[in-house]
């Protein structure tokens, strides 16, 4: 791992958020919140503005995660999808990419170096195969 990250979680599945979280933090990283609709996570993002964020595409409330990456993009925030809907492009050049569901966590670290690889304007050295960029 590169360096821990601020990480916002928007997720509606209990279960997958806690694996993912935990696989997140036996990585280093800080989970700053789980959201599960969209106005959970903008709410997280205003009060402790993470350094990514991992949203789902379906959330709770029949939210959109894909207007969720997009909102929080729009405040600088970069994202990634974490889904089972991965959608064909971006809305918005900070939402880099998608894992589909069913991923395994152990890759988590892996998805995100080359995120951060990406966002520093390098040639990642590896990509996940689960990991499709935008």
């Amino acid at each position: 791992m590169a360096e821990p990250l601020r990480i916002l979680l928007v997720e509606d599945e209990a279960l997958v958020a806690m694996l993912v979280e935990d696989a997140l933090v036996a990585q280093g990283h800080v989970v700053t919140g789980i959201a599960d609709t969209r106005a959970d996570a903008l709410a997280l993002a205003d009060v402790d503005r993470p350094d990514l964020a991992l949203c789902d595409v379906r959330l709770a409330q029949g939210d959109c995660g894909r207007g969720v990456a997009t909102t929080l993009a729009e405040r600088g925030i970069p994202c990634l999808f974490l889904s089972g809907n991965c959608p064909d492009i971006a809305d918005h050049p900070l939402i880099l990419g998608c894992v589909a569901k069913p991923f395994q966590s152990a890759s988590l670290a892996r998805v995100i170096d080359a995120a951060l690889a990406r966002l520093r304007g390098e040639t990642p050295e590896r990509v996940p195969r689960e990991l499709r960029f935008y």
